[in-house]
């Protein structure tokens, strides 16, 4: 459905005129703002999955009130929940910005998934002979997920999936832009999603990655990291189209340093020439960037990597940064999405986030980790990074024009 292309550089501004989740803190914006100012950790046990052998029951899980609530809404898909999830997000960032995506006509309309499984729970109920849905079984395909997707909301323009382990949302943002740069599209809604499953509990807790209790990113004892479930929706459009300003996407780099399966490359060169790249691309100085949004998963090996690609972008100037993992979980290919909304959060109210769960800095990790919430100055900039399996690195450029007011955002 599409292939991942590169440019040399965002040719035309794109902006982003609406955004939705759904979470381990609920749906919607204000919750997760609420949980960024409280510093608050999403994440829980979960007694269902408990006394199963998994490494770790703790996670970052929808509550089970959010899907009773959506399951009541749309009862057709009670039993789909990547497609009831992604369907919610996409339908809060597409009312944020109704009047204009309606006058859009339904051709010039794309939309781009980002997901790593899909709805895998769907395909294990198939393995242990459990009925399901005809809809649930459609979406074990990301491509299928994504077309009906699309036809909820009359977008009948490109559609597209990337599936590229943890940098999938970042990647996929990317393709949202391109398909407005190369006049493919006036507006695409890029949409990530992933679950918790029986699946993916086996595979990370056979890679030893989960810590018990939680994950502590950039903590002195980190363990290993939490996983996270959700939808984020972003809504891309081309900037001259919107009656008024919005943040807009400046740049963006990937690599891959090919080092390990699972591992991250010791030395952060990979990541540290994303974030070059991503730099050059926005036409911006790194000291220019105002907030730096981390990978941050809480695993030994990841955070030690991060630091040093930080520093080797930033030298001893690293930016005021955080990890939105110990809030929400690792939410696989929703990560990058979710996590960059997190960053629109803080060009709009200025108020930079925390790290929740963090107890005591890791003395390899920049000073300027926030452990806080910390309101900023001057909030223009913003970086968001991810990494992934099989050695991948993504980061994205975003910037909150001068002339944007709270009110135009809020």
């Amino acid at each position: 459905m599409g292939t991942l292309v590169e440019t040399t550089g965002v040719s035309s501004p794109v902006a982003i005129a609406g955004c939705g989740v759904v979470s381990a803190l609920g749906t919607g914006i204000a919750g997760l703002e609420l949980a960024i100012t409280a510093n608050a950790s999403g994440l829980r046990h979960n007694e269902r999955m408990a006394h199963r052998g998994y490494q770790s029951a703790v996670g970052g899980w929808v509550p089970e009130s959010v899907l009773e609530t959506l399951r009541s809404t749309s009862p057709a898909y009670a039993d789909a929940r990547a497609f009831l999830l992604s369907l919610d997000a996409l339908r809060q960032a597409c009312l944020e910005a109704l009047p204009f995506f309606e006058s859009i006509n339904p051709t010039r309309r794309g939309l781009v998934l980002s997901t790593t499984k899909a709805d895998i729970e769907a395909l294990e109920r198939k393995l242990n002979h459990t009925a399901g849905s005809p809809l649930a079984e459609r979406h074990w395909h990301p491509a299928l997920l994504a077309a009906d997707l699309a036809a909820e909301w009359s977008i009948a323009g490109p559609v597209q999936c990337v599936s590229a382990a943890c940098i999938s949302g970042l990647l996929a943002i990317q393709q949202g832009a391109t398909l407005i740069q190369r006049e493919q599209a006036d507006v695409v809604a890029v949409v990530g999603v992933d679950l918790i499953s029986h699946f993916v509990l086996a595979g990370f807790s056979t890679l030893k990655s989960l810590e018990p209790d939680g994950c502590h990113p950039f903590d002195a004892g980190r363990m290993g990291l939490s996983l996270g479930e959700g939808a984020g929706a972003l809504l891309l459009v081309r900037e001259d189209l919107l009656a008024s300003p919005a943040p807009r996407i400046l740049g963006w780099g990937v690599s891959n340093d090919a080092n390990h399966l699972t591992g991250p490359s010791r030395d952060g060169a990979g990541l540290a020439l994303a974030m070059t790249r991503a730099l050059a691309r926005a036409a911006i100085a790194p000291d220019a960037i105002d907030y730096l949004n981390a990978h941050g998963t809480g695993t030994p090996y990841n955070d030690a990597m991060e630091s040093l690609a930080m520093r080797t972008v930033f030298g001893e100037n690293v930016p005021p940064f955080s990890s939105s993992k110990g809030m929400l979980g690792h939410c696989l290919g929703a990560a990058g999405i979710i996590e960059t909304i997190v960053c629109l959060i803080a060009l709009r109210t200025r108020l930079l986030p925390g790290t929740p769960r963090l107890r005591e800095r890791d003395p390899a990790a920049p000073a300027s980790l926030l452990s806080q919430p910390q309101h900023g100055t001057r909030v223009r900039y913003a970086l968001k990074i991810n990494c992934g399996f099989g050695g991948t690195n993504a980061a994205l450029v975003l910037e909150q024009p001068q002339n944007l007011t709270a009110k135009a955002l809020a």
